[in-house]
C-alpha cells in the first residue's frame, strides 16, 4: 500500500561504475567492501601538466569505466541507427536509460513510454565531437595567428596552403557533431530515441545533479504533465586534458586509496560512471502492480552560498533541512546516511560538523545513525557524485541491509569515536525496522564551490 496520494516512487534503477557494469554487480562490490582504484597508466598529459600547472597535484589512479563505458548491443533495442558525432557518451547514456525503463517493465517505444519526461545529469569536460568541432573552428585558426606571428614574411598564398594541409589531418567534421558536442542537444535525441517525447533537459548542477532531476521529475509527476520521469546523472571517462584542468580546482590525492575524515586527509580521486532512475506516481505503481525500490520522501539543492567551510556546511544544512521537511522529527528518523565523504578537507569538514550537530539530541531511545559513503569504493563521481550513493541507498533499502564501506586504515579516522551517537558501518549487517516507522535514509553531497544536494528515501511497506 502507498501511504500518500502524492507519493512518488521509483519503479527502475540502473548503473554502472568503476568495474562494476550494473547494480547487482555494484551491490556485491559493496557488501565485499571491493575498491575499483588502479593506475592511470603512462601518459604524455602527466608530463605536460607540470608545465602547465606546476602548483596542482594529479592523482595517480582512479575508478574508470574501462570496457563498461562500451554499449552492450545484445541489450538494445531495435533503433534506427544515430551517429550523433560520434560521442559514445551517447550511447552510454541511452544503455543507461534502456536499462531503467526495462527494469521498470517500460520498454523503450511500448505504449506505457508514451509521456516520459527526461532529467539528464551530464556535463563532461570533453567529448571526442566537441573536441572535433573545436580543432576545425578554432584551433586552425589560433595555430596560425601563432605561426603568423613567428613568421611574418610567409605570404597570404602560403597561409591558405598551410591551412588547406592543417584541416586535411583533422578528423572530417560532419554536422552532427555539431550536435554531439552540446549538452543539450544529446539530451534532444536521447528523448528522441526513447520515445520520450514530453519533457526532456539537462540539468546540470554538479555533483548535484541527481537531486535537482529529481525535484523536478517530482514535480512534473504531481503537476500530471508526465505518467513517469527518468532522472540520469552520468561522468564519461574522463580525458586527459579534463583531468588536467579539475586537478587545478579540485585537490586530489597521490594516495591509492580516498580517507576522509582522517587528520592526515588532503584530497579526492577521480571515478566515472552514471545511473538512471524511473519515478512515477504511487497509485500509477500500486495500479499495475508495478515493483517499487523506495519512495522518494524528500529532496533539495542548494547552491550559491559562499565556498567557504560556514558555507559548506550551511548549503548541506539547507539541502538536508529541504529534504527533511516532511519529517517531523527531523534527522532522529534516520537510520542511514549516505555521506560524500570525498577526502576534501573543507567538504570533510563541513559533514563532521553537521553530522554532530544533528546527532547531539537523537536520545538514547533511538537506535545510533549509520554513516557511510560509496566513494571510499568507486571515487568522486563528479556529476554522478549524487547518483551513485542514490544507487546505493536504493540498494539497501531492497535488500534491507545497512551496506558497509571501504573503512579507511588510519587510526585518525574520527568517526570511529565510541561516544558518538553515529557509527561508521564496517561490515553488512541486518536492517532491522522500527515497529514506529519505515526504514528511511538520507543521500547527499556537497561541493568545496558551495553546492549542495540531498535527498530522503523510504522503504516500501510490506503489505
Amino acid at each position: 500500500m502507498i501511504p500518500h496520494a502524492d507519493s512518488i516512487v521509483f519503479t527502475g534503477i540502473s548503473g554502472s561504475f568503476g568495474g562494476a557494469a550494473t547494480p547487482r554487480a555494484l551491490w556485491k562490490a559493496i557488501l565485499h567492501k571491493q575498491s575499483f582504484f588502479a593506475p592511470f597508466g603512462e601518459s604524455e598529459g602527466a608530463h605536460i601538466s607540470e608545465d602547465l600547472f606546476p602548483a596542482h597535484t594529479m592523482p595517480e589512479v582512479c575508478a574508470a569505466l574501462g570496457d563498461n563505458f562500451a554499449c552492450r548491443s545484445d541489450m538494445m533495442p531495435d533503433i534506427p541507427e544515430v551517429s550523433l558525432g560520434d560521442n559514445p557518451d551517447f550511447w552510454f547514456v541511452a544503455q543507461l536509460i534502456f536499462d531503467a525503463l526495462n527494469d521498470a517493465g517500460m520498454p523503450p517505444g511500448s505504449d506505457r513510454t508514451d509521456r516520459v519526461a527526461l532529467y539528464v545529469g551530464y556535463d563532461p569536460f570533453f567529448n571526442p565531437a566537441a573536441i572535433n568541432w573545436f580543432q576545425h573552428a578554432t584551433g586552425i585558426e589560433q595555430l596560425m595567428t601563432a605561426i603568423q606571428r613567428f613568421v611574418p614574411a610567409m605570404t597570404g598564398s602560403q597561409a591558405a596552403q598551410l591551412r588547406t594541409e592543417l584541416a586535411a589531418t583533422l578528423p572530417r567534421l560532419r554536422p552532427s557533431q555539431l550536435d554531439a558536442a552540446r549538452g543539450d542537444d544529446v539530451v534532444r535525441r536521447l528523448a528522441q530515441t526513447v520515445t520520450a517525447c514530453d519533457t526532456a533537459c539537462l540539468c546540470s548542477a554538479g555533483e548535484a545533479s541527481v537531486f535537482t532531476g529529481l525535484e523536478a521529475a517530482a514535480n512534473a509527476l504531481r503537476t500530471n504533465q508526465c505518467d513517469a520521469a527518468v532522472v540520469v546523472a552520468v561522468q564519461p571517462p574522463i580525458l586527459m586534458p579534463g583531468l588536467l584542468g579539475e586537478a587545478v580546482l579540485t585537490p586530489f590525492t597521490t594516495a591509492h586509496e580516498l580517507s576522509p575524515f582522517t587528520d592526515g586527509t588532503c584530497g579526492t580521486l577521480p571515478g566515472e560512471g552514471g545511473a538512471a532512475f524511473v519515478l512515477r506516481r504511487g497509485s500509477d505503481a500500486r495500479d499495475d502492480g508495478s515493483r517499487c525500490y523506495a519512495r522518494l520522501h524528500g529532496c533539495g539543492m542548494v547552491s550559491g552560498l559562499p565556498s567557504t567551510e560556514d558555507g559548506l556546511r550551511e548549503s548541506l544544512r539547507r539541502a538536508l533541512h529541504r529534504a527533511l521537511r516532511r519529517m517531523p522529527n527531523g534527522f532522529r528518523d534516520i537510520d542511514y546516511w549516505e555521506m560524500n565523504a570525498s577526502g576534501i578537507p573543507e567538504e570533510d569538514a563541513a559533514e563532521e560538523a553537521l553530522l554532530n550537530a544533528a546527532t547531539a539530541n537523537r536520545g538514547a531511545h533511538i537506535p545510533l545513525l549509520a554513516v557511510g559513503s560509496a566513494k571510499t569504493a568507486f571515487g568522486n563521481t563528479f556529476t554522478a557524485a549524487g547518483a551513485l550513493g542514490l544507487l546505493k541507498g536504493l540498494l539497501a533499502l531492497n535488500h534491507c541491509i545497512l551496506p558497509p564501506s571501504v573503512t579507511p586504515v588510519d587510526d585518525t579516522f574520527r568517526l570511529k569515536l565510541p561516544e558518538r551517537a553515529y557509527y561508521w558501518v564496517q561490515e553488512a549487517r541486518p536492517w532491522i525496522a522500527s515497529s514506529a516507522r519505515p526504514r528511511r535514509l538520507a543521500v547527499s553531497t556537497v561541493s568545496r564551490k558551495g553546492r549542495a544536494g540531498a535527498a530522503i528515501l523510504e522503504a516500501m511497506p510490506d503489505d
